[in-house]
């Protein structure tokens, strides 16, 4: 029997390991993908959920089987998604979903299978519904309607409060044969131990260069020498590469730039202007999320370009308006904890921090760490 990738781009290790199972019929029942946001993990599991529910005898998944075009419509009854999502009040109905908060989870799951590397936007941190868990726990627990394999796929298992958590546990730890339970995270540290102890873990590696530039161009019908190409390609996740190639990110950078410049200045009162500017209102968490995003690319390619770097990483087609340098005295040392703060950053905002807060922590810490290296020259 032949198996093939429909979705999966690249990630040649982790298909060797999944083809394997596969193949010699020794698949988990659950696994925990994990790595950075748009690198393939979504993409895989739905590639494995159409390989074990496809009819097909000879080449898994056809495409052409009522299995196959059932998983594609989200239709299939033992193929199920879980993921985080913001609810609107109309949603719910007291504590629990109401007619049009499911019709709202399917429509969010059936746009996550039609594009497995478009990753969901959030205006304020999402969370797994608890029914919709306990929904997919209960398809789980009577086993598999076709009566071969019956698979789930849950995207984003960090979010998960602890009762949405504690709907899953027992069915992780003691499945219906035939289940398969594949959990997506993209920070593992943040996932509850209970979780990842009950999983095979998988890592996804971040893509080259080449392989998102050629989807990019493939994708949006463009020339590869199309200068958004070169900016998108070098962040190793094609759904990142994807989310800027069609938004307009230059406020983001020309904003990061210069908070990085007022945090260099040591100027405390611009520094608290931008806090109060970008902290607060109902698009702060949205706002703070792609000004960290985009200081960690100006930071990542500054990091390249004052130590070398064997590709021309950003600077080629990221204006010179955007551009930001790390002063002479910073070493690499230095340069990874800037990065590193700017990675904390993130985690904290996506782990229920508050914006403002968390906005305050890190440009005061940042100018700080730039102070400390600018008094050790004096």
């Amino acid at each position: 029997m032949k198996l093939q990738w429909k979705n999966l781009v690249a990630q040649e290790r982790v298909k060797s390991v999944l083809e394997s199972a596969c193949q010699n019929k020794t698949l988990g029942h659950a696994y925990l993908f994990c790595g950075e946001r748009g690198v393939g993990k979504f993409a895989a599991a739905l590639d494995i959920a159409k390989m074990l529910l496809c009819q097909n005898t000879e080449v898994k998944p056809c495409g052409e089987c009522s299995a196959c075009k059932k998983v594609e419509s989200y239709s299939h009854p033992d193929f199920h998604v879980v993921m985080p999502m913001l609810l609107q009040a109309e949603h719910k109905k007291e504590s629990a979903l109401s007619e049009l908060g499911w019709q709202f989870v399917a429509e969010c799951a059936k746009q996550r299978i039609d594009d497995p590397y478009r990753l969901p936007e959030y205006s304020d941190i999402p969370n797994i519904p608890v029914d919709w868990m306990r929904e997919a726990t209960s398809a789980i627990q009577r086993g598999a309607a076709a009566g071969g394999y019956n698979v789930t796929i849950m995207d984003g298992v960090e979010s998960m409060k602890k009762e949405t958590a504690n709907a899953i546990l027992k069915t992780l730890e003691e499945p219906p044969p035939g289940t398969v339970i594949i959990a997506l995270t993209d920070r593992i540290n943040s996932v509850l131990p209970t979780i990842v102890s009950r999983c095979q873990t998988l890592r996804f590696s971040y893509l080259p260069p080449e392989v998102i530039g050629a989807q990019l161009c493939s994708r949006f019908g463009v020339d590869s020498n199309d200068p958004r190409i070169d900016t998108a390609a070098h962040g190793g996740s094609l759904g990142a590469a994807i989310a800027e190639f069609e938004a307009d990110d230059a406020q983001w950078y020309e904003t990061a730039a210069s908070i990085w410049k007022n945090c260099c200045a040591g100027d405390f009162g611009a520094v608290s202007e931008r806090v109060d500017a970008l902290g607060g209102g109902s698009e702060a968490y949205s706002a703070c999320q792609k000004i960290f995003n985009s200081l960690l690319r100006l930071l990542r390619a500054a990091f390249l370009e004052k130590f070398g770097a064997p590709l021309n990483y950003f600077k080629s087609n990221i204006n010179l308006n955007r551009q930001i340098e790390l002063p002479d005295t910073v070493t690499p040392v230095d340069a990874e904890k800037f990065i590193r703060l700017c990675q904390e950053g993130i985690s904290a905002l996506e782990s229920r921090g508050n914006s403002s807060l968390v906005l305050v922590n890190f440009l005061c810490s940042l100018t700080e760490m730039l102070d400390v290296k600018k008094q050790q020259t004096c």
